[in-house]
């Protein structure tokens, strides 16, 4: 078919249009990914993003974030600084950063406390720390520091066989403190008997499971010190409060004896345990420290009944509180007052047994002056412990209650989530087989097939 010169002037006006709007689409495409930015990350557990609790940290900050590296003029190394700091933009805005040459301005290394080039400093407000690492977990610990305006002191008290926080033991709380102090606690061990008064400048006191009991004069400091506003963790085990009921009556709480018990079958089978005494918690109060643990179970191992004391209007002896019970095992369980907990337990109708669901922890707030005066009364010192904190969700219960009670309320959700595929978990089947595989198929496998490439070289 032969085409008119008209035919051929309309594929030429139509190549040069299609060729114009194809400029103009590519024109469009670079405008707009320069002037409006989006991300998705598609990785399994989103590892090239920031956590959920550091984004839920950084979205509380009101002042700005800056990073400062001190790193040589390498543009590949300032690259990946770059991306690194682009997470945190990508979450507070406000977020800035700069580099600086260590070698070519020692002056400003000087100040920020710079030591050798690769360190990064961070400053939040008029406050900053340098980093070696620049890890989402270090940098988020450190932000946490700064956040807190300064560090907080806990006091735990000694003399009584209370519990360690510095065993790193099973029966001590060296995980839990590494953890408390890598986002800027103090933890300090305290004998009232060689001071005979509590630290002013301590954001709260410890009494972790005495087992023996406190003399008079000590219960005094404590009456004086909860009298004047002082915040206090009181972890209770079963057996005795050794001599501290005037700080039972003067908080308005009943701690009874026995231990709480749930011989649910099943569930100790389901939770992967095998005592009547370990029972879970999944029911919580409206109290702001169990806020984000709606949903996941908490574990406490030989724990006791705390609860309001219901006859607190008519003692003159107790202080002005609004109490929350906010923690409450199953209504399956039930507070064991016999003391044999091995067996065949039952709930015992005619005995000081009480039903479940049993409340084991209770929070006290009091407003004195201009401060909030807060109380926590656990039923249990266990779930603290090196063999129990990893346990659920215990370590983040246990950080809310500290961050609670040293008023540092937005930090509660802070503690850092992992990507669930940096580890490979295996069970013990899998386990063997890969062993077996690894250790026996595949070496014979090998040497068989050695033997007989061998085996037919000799024949020919």
């Amino acid at each position: 078919m032969k085409m008119s010169q008209r035919s051929h002037r309309w594929i030429g006006l139509h190549n040069a249009i299609f060729y114009l709007l194809f400029v103009v689409v590519i024109g469009l495409l670079g405008f707009f990914g320069r002037e409006f930015k989006f991300a998705a990350d598609w990785t399994y557990g989103s590892r090239n993003s920031l956590s959920t609790p550091t984004q839920t940290l950084l979205k509380t900050l009101d002042q700005s974030l800056k990073f400062i590296a001190y790193i040589p003029d390498n543009p590949a190394l300032q690259t990946q600084v770059k991306d690194l700091v682009a997470k945190y933009q990508r979450v507070k805005s406000d977020t800035t950063l700069e580099f600086v040459n260590p070698d070519l301005d020692p002056t400003r290394a000087q100040q920020d406390g710079i030591e050798h080039s690769g360190q990064l400093a961070i400053h939040l407000g008029e406050r900053s720390e340098v980093m070696d690492s620049a890890s989402e977990q270090t940098i988020g610990n450190a932000i946490q520091r700064m956040s807190r305006g300064g560090e907080r002191l806990v006091v735990f008290l000694e003399g009584h066989g209370e519990r360690q926080p510095l065993s790193g033991e099973s029966n001590g709380m060296s995980q839990l403190v590494e953890n408390l102090q890598r986002s800027g606690f103090v933890v300090q061990p305290h004998h009232l008997v060689r001071t005979q008064s509590i630290p002013q400048n301590a954001s709260f006191v410890v009494i972790a499971a005495p087992q023996q009991d406190f003399l008079s004069g000590e219960v005094a400091v404590l009456q004086t010190y909860l009298e004047q506003g002082g915040n206090l963790l009181w972890l209770q085990d079963p057996g005795g409060l050794k001599g501290l009921e005037p700080l039972e009556e003067l908080l308005g709480v009943q701690i009874h004896d026995g231990t709480v018990i749930d011989a649910n079958e099943q569930l100790q089978a389901l939770l992967g345990i095998n005592h009547p005494a370990v029972v879970p918690v999944v029911d919580y109060g409206r109290s702001a420290i169990v806020k984000n643990l709606v949903g996941k179970q908490t574990l406490f191992p030989f724990a006791t009944m705390v609860a309001r004391d219901q006859q607190v209007g008519a003692k003159d002896d107790t202080l002005a509180w609004q109490a929350d019970e906010f923690l409450y095992t199953l209504p399956a369980s039930w507070l064991e007052s016999s003391g044999v907990l091995e067996g065949a337990v039952k709930f015992d109708e005619g005995s000081a047994d009480q039903p479940g669901p049993v409340p084991i922890g209770v929070s006290l707030v009091r407003s004195l002056d201009e401060k909030e005066q807060r109380v926590v009364v656990i039923g249990d010192s266990d779930f603290m412990l090196n063999s129990f904190i990893g346990l659920g969700t215990n370590l983040d219960l246990a950080s809310n209650v500290f961050n609670w009670l040293s008023a540092d309320d937005n930090l509660m959700e802070v503690p850092v989530i992992r990507a669930p595929d940096t580890q490979l978990n295996l069970s013990e089947t899998a386990g063997a087989v890969l062993g077996t595989f690894f250790l026996f198929v595949l070496p014979l496998s090998l040497l068989l097939a050695g033997v007989w490439i061998w085996w037919r070289r000799r024949r020919r």
